[in-house]
């Protein structure tokens, strides 16, 4: 009796060591898929977008080559520059159209705004129903950026979102030409009922 007894208690304490065991190789992968999943997100913001290039034309520097956008931006070497605050640019009651540099903490659409060249956001890009963004050349938006129920945006060239994308229902990406991108560093929250039309690189491979 006393033999079966003490049998039992090995058998016991066997099989407690290897549940603890095995408790803690889960946890270990737990740490390890982690530690695999924080290296994932690990990004470079310089990788691609170093800043404008520049061309240089007849009439001095440009950032695009002449005629190099299509569709609303074909024209885009007689827009102005932005002479706004770096604060909000909000396009409520009319168009806007912009060509060269623009940076500025918060973008809001409600009409069509046109930029030609880089646009940099600090903060967070909306656009709402009846709003357009169409863009060309480099979009950096360090917030998350919202297509809201209706709204459009159009892109010739690269996007770099380091927030959220958040694309609504019946909200459009479209994009024009053949050397476009996007990445994304944060969550892509996309509608089924949202359209992305066009070519373009998906760097982060979130569609």
């Amino acid at each position: 009796m006393k033999s079966f007894l003490q049998f039992i208690f090995i058998a016991s304490a066997a099989l407690t060591i290897s549940c603890q065991s095995n408790t803690s190789n889960d946890q270990i992968e737990e740490v390890e898929n982690s530690v695999n999943a924080s290296k994932e997100k690990e990004h470079d913001v310089n990788k691609w977008h170093d800043g404008p290039v520049y061309f240089e034309t007849t009439s001095g520097r440009s950032l695009h080559d002449a005629g190099a956008f299509q569709g609303a931006l074909a024209n885009c070497n007689t827009y102005g520059h932005y002479e706004g605050d770096g604060e909000t640019l909000a396009v409520y009651e009319k168009d806007q159209s912009y060509h060269g540099e623009i940076d500025v903490e918060v973008v809001e659409i409600n009409k069509q705004l046109n930029v030609c060249g880089s646009l940099n956001v600090n903060d967070e890009l909306v656009v709402n129903k009846g709003g357009t963004l169409n863009m060309g050349g480099d979009l950096l938006v360090q917030g998350d950026l919202v297509i809201n129920h209706g709204g459009h945006m159009v892109i010739e060239g690269n996007v770099f979102i380091e927030g959220n994308l958040i694309l609504k229902n019946d909200a459009i990406v479209r994009f024009l030409g053949e050397k476009n991108s996007i990445e994304v560093l944060g969550k892509a929250k996309i509608s089924k009922k949202s359209n992305i039309e066009g070519q373009f690189k998906d760097i982060s491979r979130i569609f």
